[in-house]
């Protein structure tokens, strides 16, 4: 990486979210990303502190203008436990001219809400299962279908009771995830076949797509359904967590080509930053749907972003070295536009 495009930035805040005593998993998780980007960026040489962000708005950013960094390294995915406010702090950012990392709020707008997400991509070719929102029940074909948070990731809210196969059960499904987690559902045509996820990262302002991981689903019985629901991403003493090892198969040159091809169209038509990871289902006869688009992925060391990047040689530093490049050249055109 160029030491001119970081030459302008020495001091970094790294901004996540508050976390609550209570948290689960998935939330704590961020506490760990936030130690393992510090060290990273501590080692590359820059002056690194932290800030917890909530609903107080005018704290936090009262405490980053007081620190004044060269850039904010954004791991919030959401506020207060809400992940339809992950866009909030992007906005608030660029409205205070502070440059940060990742996607700026358009685009985890856009691929965040997962509704959204699959009118776009649809409205574009790209291929993405059917969809029901909550209100639209009534018009619904027969199943199976999966029952998805709109805004929420990390499989919140997932198990085998996502996949229903009627409406009634899709409608009694709907209203379990609502009173159970909150906020809004919607269902989606379940797709029975292979898992990808296709993790890219920005090398000299164009996506590079790191090997291709796929999710095996091992010993599941022939009537259980082949979902990442939230045990197999967090509960380690589940058979689910166990059983759904990530791979790095070898695939055909079609298959592979196909798939990066369309992450790297999801990155385009989103407008993506720096890093992101593509969810794509292959169904039995091939044809790749596209689940989500998540565009500031899980950076813990365990996650599947730093999986494929160690596939590919790339060390953690040099993942983070890359995102905060891709931020300084967004400041470069900026300044340059600006002169």
């Amino acid at each position: 990486m160029s030491a001119s495009v970081l030459s302008r930035v020495t001091k970094v805040v790294v901004l996540h979210e508050a976390i609550a005593v209570d948290a689960r998993p998935d939330e704590l998780d961020a506490l760990v990303q936030v130690e393992e980007t510090s060290a990273a960026l501590e080692r590359l040489g820059f002056a690194v502190s932290t800030l917890a962000a909530g609903l107080d708005v005018e704290s936090w950013l009262g405490e980053l203008r007081s620190r004044r960094p060269d850039c904010v390294f954004n791991l919030v995915e959401s506020l207060s436990g809400d992940g339809r406010l992950i866009t909030l702090v992007p906005t608030i950012l660029a409205a205070a001219g502070m440059p940060f990392t990742g996607s700026d709020a358009d685009a985890i707008y856009l691929s965040t809400n997962k509704l959204l997400a699959k009118h776009w991509m649809t409205m574009h070719g790209i291929a993405t299962p059917a969809w029901v929102a909550s209100s639209k029940v009534s018009g619904a074909a027969t199943g199976p279908w999966i029952v998805k948070s709109v805004w929420e990731h990390a499989s919140l809210g997932l198990d085998d009771g996502s996949v229903v196969h009627n409406k009634k059960s899709l409608t009694a499904r709907l209203a379990y995830s609502k009173r159970c987690f909150g906020g809004e559902w919607f269902a989606e045509r379940y797709i029975d076949g292979r898992e990808f996820n296709v993790s890219l990262i920005e090398e000299h302002g164009k996506p590079r797509v790191l090997p291709l991981a796929e999710i095996r689903f091992e010993g599941f019985a022939a009537d259980k359904p082949r979902i990442v629901g939230y045990d197999a991403k967090w509960n380690s003493d589940t058979v689910e967590y166990r059983n759904t090892p990530r791979i790095f198969p070898d695939l055909d040159d079609k298959t592979a080509s196909r798939l990066e091809a369309l992450a790297k169209k999801c990155w385009q038509l989103f407008k993506l930053r720096g890093y992101a990871r593509v969810d794509i289902r292959v169904d039995r006869r091939g044809m790749p749907w596209v689940l989500e688009i998540n565009a500031n992925p899980c950076l813990s060391s365990d996650a599947g972003f730093f999986a494929a990047a160690t596939r590919a040689g790339i060390t953690f530093d040099s993942v983070i070295t890359a995102i905060m490049a891709a931020a300084s050249r967004q400041v470069m055109k900026q300044t340059d536009h600006i002169t």
